[in-house]
């Protein structure tokens, strides 16, 4: 039998991708004890935290020291920590910054955006995704930019060897992602978003592009921002695009499905994550509902430390059934943003099909309003598509009959133009919760 060759190969690090079980565990011990000290003694969030906990590094000898007696941050306390010293990265820079090649930031979707400065030595891991897509040395690769992480994307093309080609992350671009597409033939796809495809649909038409047609050379495309709505998922299967989805890992990181499309994969060099009691502190099992806590293990730059992201998932580190041995997760909701009415627990995924299959509003645009957690009603801000299909009286009331339908509950519905709901986020996505 002929050998591989790299280009054949299934993996991008084949060793680190498919690791066995305990010489990962003992790899991310190593690191962590590595990380542990270097982060203290350079990251003034952490040192303040730890020294009002009482714990020192000397302190954490094992994995199991880390869990019990290290405290967590959260997005609040590096807020805190930024406002109160007027210091833009929240305590966390441990390099000065001369040796930072650049800032990016959150998506701002759940708060304010934070900036997260990045070095030249950072890892760049989404290469393996991009390997799994069907990307090889060569290749073009379409980028549509946003601030979110946007060297990290395009140092991971670049150690592919695939040149990037640039887009704004707007639909206006899409005569010249057609013209692009038709000239290189592009084999993958970062970023595609519900918004973005949901102009596809509508525009592509006008312009006299036949999406399937358009995004025939593509052996994968990622798909992130938020979840994915069942009307943008029949749209790109009817497409033909085979759509790889990509959450985040916290602010530490990203996790991408493999082509088992069985979970999102982290990077468990990379990513230590614990999986805890959102009301507590305690781990949880393995396919039960639980927070997603992470640290980062090689990010020498603004490492987090015991990050509490606000996320509920499902995880498992089970060996998929692609070979690789990194845990995999499987994104829930926030914290925040499930309401509570007469005992019965809304997040949005639960009403988001009963939106769309209105016609007038099946785009899928539309909030949750959560003044608080426990709600008398269930409150919902909708957009719908210019002109309006029909009187607004009529479209409200077929909107609270698939609502009450799917979950039981008769909402409240508001009705706005879908444009006035884009302008409140980034390109990629809008907040699907709104305290008013």
């Amino acid at each position: 039998m002929g050998s591989t060759t790299a280009t054949e190969q299934r993996y991008f690090e084949p060793d680190l991708e498919t690791l066995p079980r305990h010489e990962l565990e003992r790899l991310q011990a190593d690191a962590l004890l590595e990380q542990l000290p270097y982060v203290y003694e350079r990251s003034a969030l952490v040192r303040e935290t730890w020294d009002a906990a009482g714990v020192h590094p000397r302190d954490i000898r094992s994995m199991a020291d880390f869990s019990a007696r290290v405290p967590c941050i959260d997005k609040d306390a590096i807020r805190r920590f930024r406002d109160r010293h007027g210091d833009p990265y929240g305590g966390l820079l441990c390099v000065p910054e001369r040796e930072l090649i650049a800032i990016y930031s959150t998506s701002g979707t759940t708060g304010d955006p934070t900036p997260t400065p990045q070095g030249a030595s950072k890892a760049s891991p989404l290469a393996r995704e991009f390997w799994e897509l069907g990307v090889r040395p060569g290749d073009h690769m379409v980028m549509f930019l946003f601030t979110f992480r946007g060297v990290s994307v395009y140092r991971s093309m670049q150690d592919i060897g695939a040149v990037p080609l640039f887009f704004d992350h707007t639909p206006t671009e899409l005569p010249r992602l057609a013209d692009l597409t038709r000239r290189f033939g592009p084999t993958g796809l970062y970023l595609l978003s519900g918004p973005l495809i949901m102009a596809i649909d509508a525009l592509a038409p006008t312009m006299g592009i036949e999406p399937k047609e358009l995004f025939g050379p593509y052996r994968g495309a990622v798909y992130g921002g938020e979840p994915l709505g069942p009307r943008a998922r029949q749209l790109v299967d009817e497409w033909g695009i085979e759509l790889f989805m990509h959450t985040a890992v916290g602010d530490a990181g990203a996790a991408t499905e493999c082509a088992e499309h069985d979970g999102y994969h982290w990077w468990e060099d990379q990513i230590l994550v614990e999986h805890v009691d959102p009301d507590g502190a305690g781990a949880v099992a393995d396919g039960a509902r639980g927070e997603m806590v992470v640290t980062s293990l090689t990010d020498r730059v603004a490492p987090l430390i015991r990050y509490r992201t606000d996320d509920l998932v499902h995880l498992t580190r089970a060996r998929c059934g692609c070979g690789r041995t990194h845990g995999r997760i499987w994104p829930l909701a926030r914290k925040t943003d499930e309401v509570v009415v007469h005992g019965r627990s809304v997040v949005p995924t639960d009403v988001w099909a009963a939106v769309e299959s209105v016609p007038a509003t099946s785009s899928g645009f539309f909030q949750l309003i959560r003044p608080q957690r426990e709600l008398d009603r269930l409150r919902l801000r909708v957009g719908y598509r210019t002109p309006l299909a029909g009187t607004e009286a009529g479209v409200r009331d077929a909107v609270a009959a698939a609502v009450f339908d799917a979950v039981g509950l008769e909402p409240d519905v508001e009705l706005v133009p879908e444009a006035e709901l884009l302008k409140l986020g980034p390109p990629q996505k809008i907040p699907r919760v709104a305290r008013s």
